[in-house]
């Protein structure tokens, strides 16, 4: 399997420097799962390890260096919003995650 040569961009100075800022400004927790959180839909939102592009570089370069367009996520939700790199496309209409199913015997 080949594996993709990470962009020379993301280890800058400049973006880990902002990337820091963007996990501190929002507490270093995934701010979909606080989204989630806060409609009831999750019992426990997770950690950030992830910075992500609201708008995509690809879209406005110009918006790259702007913390008002980053987005601390967790690992799980990054993938969600990226199906292209293996993660699944984000579904809208998810069940909440203390759902019960109910058998009849």
């Amino acid at each position: 399997m080949a594996y993709k040569e990470s962009d020379p961009f993301y280890h800058t100075k400049a973006w880990k420097r902002l990337r820091q800022d963007a996990l501190d400004r929002d507490k270093h927790m995934c701010q979909e799962c606080m989204r989630r959180f806060e409609m009831g839909l999750i019992r426990k939102p997770r950690r950030a390890q992830m910075v992500h592009h609201l708008i995509p570089r690809t879209e406005r370069p110009d918006l790259e260096m702007h913390l008002d367009n980053l987005q601390s996520l967790c690992w799980a939700c990054h993938n969600e919003m990226h199906p292209e790199k293996g993660g699944r496309p984000l579904d809208k209409e998810k069940k909440p995650a203390h759902s019960m199913r109910v058998m009849k015997v």
